[in-house]
């Protein structure tokens, strides 16, 4: 019943929160990344894993509210997020406990903050995830990247480890619908309908962005996820 299912969820993110004192951040990793595999097993999500990560910032592709137990799987970082995040009730304390990059978009300065933070980021110590896009794209499909990961590891000279990950099943796309993305409908709809996806997961050579060089690679990075994605992220029957 998609009801328990929910619950089961809840459950987690509660024990989550009670075990934050008990462990090191290092320690606390591991343990949500030994959840986010339970938690992909119990919801029928098998993945499917080329190669392992190395140290640097965590780039991936983005199409899914699974996307987040997806990479959580693979290896636990941080990410950025708005600051208001951090006072959620369950998702604030553990996501502080990873530790995160706290954004304010309400400033209009936060861009600038943003990229000032990533350049002052340990990318080889303390693992962050990147969603390039900034947004979420169509199933298939992958939209331009943003650059700040890239002129952060031009100005720092940490490698970008990026990830390609292509689904199977066009149901777990947020905006497959049609109409705007909403992130608890589509939950829902993943419980009720007991949607299940296989999932292609490729770790590829990490990159060095070189000085001027940091649109060049962007680009370079998008056309190779794009032939990854065009290539695997097909509907189970086609």
């Amino acid at each position: 019943m998609w009801v328990i299912e929910i619950l089961y969820f809840i459950y987690v993110l509660i024990r989550l929160r009670i075990e934050i004192p008990f462990y090191s951040r290092e320690e606390y990793r591991d343990n949500i990344t030994f959840w986010a595999r339970k938690l992909t097993k119990r919801y029928n999500t098998k993945l499917y894993v080329h190669g392992k990560p190395k140290p640097g910032f965590l780039a991936a592709n983005h199409t899914s509210y699974l996307d987040p137990v997806v990479v959580l799987s693979l290896k636990t970082g941080g990410a950025v997020s708005k600051i208001e995040v951090k006072d959620y009730l369950l998702f604030g304390p553990i996501a502080s406990k990873v530790g995160m990059l706290w954004v304010n978009r309400e400033n209009n300065n936060s861009r600038g903050s943003v990229i000032d933070s990533l350049n002052k980021w340990d990318a080889i110590n303390e693992p962050l995830w990147i969603f390039p896009e900034g947004t979420t794209s169509t199933f298939g499909e992958l939209d331009p990247f943003k650059m700040g990961v890239f002129k952060a590891s031009e100005n720092t000279g940490h490698p970008i480890q990026p990830l390609v990950f292509c689904y199977r099943n066009k149901a777990v796309d947020w905006g497959r619908t049609g109409l705007e993305k909403d992130l608890f409908q589509s939950i829902l709809d993943f419980y009720r309908n007991k949607i299940k996806t296989n999932v292609y997961c490729f770790w590829l050579d990490p990159i060095t962005v070189k000085p001027g060089e940091a649109q060049k690679e962007a680009d370079k990075l998008h056309s190779t996820m794009l032939k990854y994605i065009r290539i695997f992220e097909k509907h189970e029957n086609e």
